[in-house]
């Protein structure tokens, strides 16, 4: 009885919906102005246009370790590099014998690895360390970027 039912109201169903056609195909677009599909290369534009996010340096430790090493790396390297572009994050893994596994990464690149100990001095010392070799590191990164052929590929392709 109940399947009788059912597949009646399906059938009633399919034949109403095949009558009334809500005219959506042949109605006036929904965009006010200029299609969406005529806008493409503005919208790339402003997606591909990262002016907005530049220089930050993203904190991506646990213990109380890893955040005095974030603390005195971002502290040392907003004072070197005040107009610093380039986004760097800086991770930590903490592991059982030696403390905690810091490393800091530029577009998920390793560029610094260090492992701490347990001490606030030696936060700030390996901080200082990181800030030289980053400082390094951009330089030389800038640098292969401006002599890059670029031709076929664009600069984050290669």
């Amino acid at each position: 009885m109940k399947i009788k039912l059912l597949t009646i109201a399906l059938f009633t169903f399919a034949i109403h919906a095949g009558e009334k056609s809500h005219g959506l195909e042949n109605s006036a677009p929904l965009e006010n102005g200029t299609k969406l599909e005529d806008s493409t290369n503005n919208l790339k534009e402003k997606f591909n246009d990262f002016s907005e996010v530049d220089g930050i340096i993203v904190d991506r430790t646990i213990t109380r370790l890893g955040e005095d090493f974030y603390f005195f790396f971002s502290q040392s390297l907003n004072e070197s590099y005040p107009n610093l572009k380039e986004n760097l994050t800086v991770k930590e893994r903490p592991t059982a014998l030696s403390g905690s596994i810091i490393e800091v990464q530029h577009s998920r690149k390793p560029i610094f690895r260090t492992a701490l100990s347990p001490g606030r001095r030696q936060a700030k010392e390996r901080a200082a360390d990181a800030t030289r070799v980053v400082g390094n590191y951009i330089i030389r990164w800038q640098a292969e970027r401006l002599f890059q052929d670029t031709y076929d590929l664009d600069h984050d392709e290669f």
